[in-house]
């Protein structure tokens, strides 16, 4: 049985006109989106551009959309009851070519929330202590979140990203961290996140985050 896969193709240097090329990959149990992408590479069109590294849903470079819904390509099974599928880059991330991404947006707003302990305190800390933070220390910057994002995200650059905001978290719940972040928190609109959207990124999040705990948190 073969699926038909419709590619998402882009080169942001020459500009060229968005497209989507066909292939028919043959379906075989178990096999994730990765194993698509690289059987296309390998043996159909060796210019298609996308990233990947561990292949065990760790590195976290591997970000697309599947159908319009964002997943880890090395993870996520293909279901063999949709007989077209739609491969596509992350979304509300600038494309640089085909399934590759530009992560300057996401560097640029790490700069604002500094993601990592600085004006660091001596403090004892104890498991409980530690299980505070446990939940965000579980991101590997994956994107996912970013690209299932609503529109709230569009209509200012003033807001932080989901992903921003779980590494906040992570620092404010480590008693080491000595950096206040709250001038960052109350720039970032942080009040326009409710605890529905958080509900939905936890869903979208590969590593079941709890997005709208973290939102809970900085609200508080």
């Amino acid at each position: 049985m073969k699926i038909k896969f419709l590619v998402y193709r882009y080169n942001s240097l020459k500009k060229d006109k968005l497209r989507y090329d066909s292939f028919n990959v043959r379906y075989s149990k178990g096999m994730t989106v990765l194993d698509v992408i690289l059987f296309i590479y390998k043996n159909l069109d060796s210019t298609l551009a996308f990233r990947y590294e561990c292949r065990q849903g760790i590195c976290g470079t591997c970000g697309i959309m599947l159908n319009s819904h964002p997943v880890l390509s090395c993870s996520t099974q293909i279901n063999p009851d949709i007989k077209v599928q739609k491969i596509e880059p992350l979304a509300n991330f600038p494309v640089e070519k085909d399934l590759i991404v530009s992560l300057k947006p996401v560097l640029k707003r790490y700069l604002q929330i500094k993601p990592y302990l600085t004006k660091i305190q001596k403090k004892l800390i104890t498991k409980n202590t530690a299980d505070l933070s446990k939940p965000f220390r579980k991101c590997i910057e994956c994107g996912c979140c970013i690209a299932g994002s609503p529109e709230i995200l569009k209509k200012s650059a003033k807001y932080l990203d989901p992903m921003s905001l779980v590494k906040i978290a992570r620092y404010i719940t480590d008693p080491r961290d000595g950096l206040k972040r709250n001038s960052v928190l109350i720039k970032s609109k942080i009040k326009g996140y409710s605890q529905e959207i958080g509900k939905e990124l936890s869903k979208i999040c590969p590593r079941e985050i709890p997005i709208d705990k973290a939102i809970q948190l900085l609200k508080s």
